[in-house]
């Protein structure tokens, strides 16, 4: 025996359907039965466009001269596409001079140990000599900052330097890195001009690699000893003509606030491996054009912490 409460739901239930119901004509449900063979329930979802399979006799290379050909041309590329499509990359040749710098300018350590350097190498009581007295030039730097605070003197009424590396470029090249000049640039502009510096490592490696292989590809095979002997390899020398790239490189490590930031690390730790490979273009008799390599490589594995790189000196 149902309840009223049964009765009620199968009511509404009921309801719920005939208000869901299409209610068409006669007329109207003979026309759909005519144009659709079936009840339009059986033809809701029929093919509006009817495509052809391509048959046995289909070939691709006939133009279409239809609609349906064409449709039937497309049916049969989309079957024969891969789903996923692979391009052979452009094999350029190399010469040899991008050969030479893509070996060259590898950043990981591991090549850096295959470059020799035997023979010019420093001493331990050099070493020891030249931690101790890069000590104490910070220290007398950290002296003369607190009495400039002391004296209440304002970094900030300084006129902002440039961004521009050509402008420092100029800049460095014609003036010493003397205190009254540097103590005046934030630790944001020594990290700036650091990089700078790397950068011109760099470009300076780069042009001593170009200018060898030019040097051994204009010199013919048929030479003497005598034309080997004369021509000397191009160096970045940084005890003569580009002394001041070593001294403004000195005077910014000098300066630095410690602790540095992970990006000023990573900007040290270039500059060694530069100078690493820089030290390895020198032949075994100038070892006094390696010492200032050799410097740079012991204050950034000793003062700032990157030990990795003290095998190399």
């Amino acid at each position: 025996m149902t309840t009223k409460k049964e009765t009620l739901f199968e009511v509404e239930r009921n309801q719920k359907r005939k208000s869901n119901v299409i209610y068409k004509t006669d007329k109207e449900a003979t026309e759909d039965a005519v144009v659709n063979g079936s009840s339009p329930m059986d033809t809701f979802q029929q093919q509006a466009l009817e495509i052809r399979e391509p048959g046995p006799d289909f070939d691709p290379t006939v133009t279409p001269k239809d609609g349906d050909e064409y449709l039937m041309h497309m049916l049969y590329e989309r079957k024969n596409c891969p789903a996923v499509m692979v391009r052979e990359p452009n094999k350029c040749k190399k010469n040899r001079t991008a050969a030479a710098l893509a070996e060259n300018f590898k950043d990981e350590d591991e090549p850096l140990k295959s470059i020799s350097y035997d023979g010019i190498l420093p001493t331990k009581e050099w070493k020891d000599y030249q931690i101790k007295d890069f000590e104490s030039t910070r220290e007398k730097i950290v002296l003369l900052r607190l009495e400039l605070h002391r004296q209440r003197y304002d970094q900030t009424l300084e006129p902002p330097l440039t961004a521009d590396p050509v402008a420092w470029h100029t800049f460095c090249h014609e003036n010493p890195p003397y205190l009254k000049t540097i103590l005046r640039f934030s630790q944001r502009t020594l990290e700036q001009l650091l990089e700078f510096i790397c950068d011109w490592l760099r470009a300076g490696e780069e042009k001593v690699i170009l200018e060898n292989i030019s040097t051994d590809e204009a010199m013919p095979s048929t030479s003497s000893a005598a034309c080997n002997e004369n021509s000397k390899p191009a160096l970045l020398d940084l005890t003569d003509t580009n002394a001041w790239l070593g001294t403004w490189l000195y005077a910014a490590l000098s300066c630095l606030h410690i602790p540095i930031e992970p990006e000023v690390h990573s900007t040290l730790r270039d500059i060694a491996r530069v100078c690493i490979r820089l030290r390895g273009r020198l032949p075994a008799t100038a070892t006094g054009k390696a010492v200032p390599f050799n410097l740079f490589i012991l204050l950034i594995a000793k003062a700032f912490g990157q030990m990795d790189f003290a095998e190399f000196v």
